[in-house]
């Protein structure tokens, strides 16, 4: 990884060179890169690409150690500078154990989106404010039942502080949500956990987070939920999420938006 320090004291990451070596390593150097790195039709499997691939790489197949090789090499990407790409990579590595050669195809199509994207930087600015004055907040959202295989919902989650990424998450939920405002509860919840990690790290630093800290998610029912103490909710999983995040928010740590 490297980092940049900028003239206004601020740091800009990215992972060019380590791009340049990946699309190298996996014969991608020369390839034509792509606008998106996944697309809408990413849940459904064309019939030729069902195709298992397996240790000897059979019929001119890629071997699944060389998809695992390069998801994993993504996931490191993913991880480190590149929140765009993480629902991508999260799609390429849901069945490395058996993976098919649709796997492949979208994980060779995230690597060529790496390649026209790989002078990206992630850009870490200074804040204008008192530096002991920390505005931590976060986005989350969900699907609903997209995944036909299981029905279960994906959270997908980002934190800012003092408008910095600083943390992001693609991941599907354990269980089958109901309604499109459990699954959103769901992922509001997870997110919550780690923004209030994130605060209790920054507590430890000596610094102050501002509070209430921002939740934002789309949902008007779900933020019904956190304004009145007796849930509506009769799944119990999911009830006692409701309650776990309007316990904060009834405390002046967390609002919801």
């Amino acid at each position: 990884m490297r980092v940049v320090l900028n003239d206004n004291g601020g740091y800009q990451l990215d992972q060019e060179e380590a791009l340049n070596d990946l699309l190298h390593e996996h014969g991608l150097s020369n390839a034509n890169s792509t606008l998106v790195p996944i697309g809408f039709d990413c849940y459904e499997i064309h019939p030729s690409d069902n195709a298992l691939l397996e240790d000897k790489g059979k019929n001119g197949l890629p071997t699944d150690k060389e998809l695992q090789s390069l998801v994993g090499s993504l996931l490191w990407v993913a991880r480190c500078t590149r929140p765009d790409i993480v629902f991508a990579v999260h799609k390429a590595t849901h069945q490395t154990h058996q993976p098919l050669l649709h796997d492949w195809k979208l994980a060779k199509r995230v690597t060529r989106y790496l390649k026209g994207t790989k002078s990206m930087k992630l850009n870490m600015t200074p804040s204008e404010n008192d530096r002991m004055s920390i505005v931590v907040e976060n986005y989350s959202d969900a699907d609903f039942a997209s995944d036909k295989s299981d029905r279960k919902s994906l959270t997908g989650g980002i934190i800012f502080l003092n408008g910095m990424a600083v943390s992001w998450c693609a991941k599907k939920q354990g269980g089958v949500s109901l309604s499109i405002m459990e699954g959103k509860f769901v992922a509001a919840s997870e997110v919550a956990r780690e923004l209030l990690g994130i605060r209790e790290m920054l507590c430890k630093f000596g610094a102050v987070p501002k509070l209430p800290m921002s939740m934002h998610f789309d949902n008007q029912a779900a933020i019904r939920q956190l304004e009145i103490e007796a849930s509506s909710l009769k799944a119990k999983h999911i009830d006692v999420r409701v309650k776990f995040v309007y316990n904060f928010a009834r405390r002046g740590i967390v609002l919801a938006l």
